[in-house]
């Protein structure tokens, strides 16, 4: 089978499972819904590389963003983008308000209101990106009550910072770009996503990525 149809295979595995409240009768409806409207109603939030909103024309790009088109013309319908973010993207999907997001973490609280697919879309690891001269080696060192971290509200690496670096202060966003804009203004001395959104931050802030790979936590996709 072909890489593309690989993806196209999961992306529609996706739709039926990913995107709607949990239950099998659930499932069926939000299909049948997809399918009488002719519209995929796809949840986007800032945040690269997972999703862009060009602020000159206001287009979108990004990994998931494409996914969702892919999805949408392979079903033979509309796609249409609907702004969400990820702390609200589980209640936007129950409230009928999006019918899938992609590079979303399947947690067990998840679980218990929407399915996931069962194949992980990708795998990735956390790093931080750390302000200048502050070297740091591994996570523990971050665990101090004077280390302020910028995280996105909601995400995989909110929840597991939160866990991990009890002492430490979490400054929660509600979107990545604001988790950055902070960190380059100097509100925080730290910023933690994963590996793909990190390393495509310093040619745009001139920092360096430091990738803390003690006690790496690895999860399925998203945030």
């Amino acid at each position: 089978m072909k890489l593309r149809n690989i993806v196209i295979s999961f992306a529609l595995a996706a739709v039926a499972a990913l995107g709607v409240a949990s239950g099998s009768v659930q499932a069926q409806s939000t299909m049948q819904q997809i399918k009488q409207k002719g519209e995929l109603r796809i949840g986007v939030t800032p945040g690269e590389p997972w999703f862009f909103k060009d602020p000159g024309s206001g287009d979108w790009s990004g990994i998931g963003y494409r996914m969702g088109v892919q999805v949408a013309k392979d079903l033979g319908v509309k796609p249409v983008l609907v702004e969400t973010t990820w702390g609200n993207a589980i209640a936007a999907i129950q409230a009928n308000q999006i019918d899938v997001m992609f590079v979303l973490d399947p947690t067990d609280e998840r679980k218990k209101a929407i399915d996931f697919p069962d194949s992980p879309f990708f795998w990735y690891a956390q790093g931080v990106l750390l302000k200048d001269g502050m070297n740091v080696k591994n996570w523990s060192e971050l665990d101090r009550e004077d280390v302020k971290i910028a995280v996105t509200l909601g995400t995989a690496p909110d929840r597991e910072l939160t866990k991990r670096l009890p002492k430490a202060k979490i400054e929660r966003f509600q979107n990545m770009d604001e988790a950055i804009a902070a960190f380059y203004s100097g509100r925080v001395d730290a910023a933690s996503f994963y590996h793909p959104a990190l390393v495509m931050q310093p040619p745009m802030i001139k920092r360096v990525v430091d990738i803390i790979a003690e006690s790496v936590h690895t999860v399925l996709a998203g945030a």
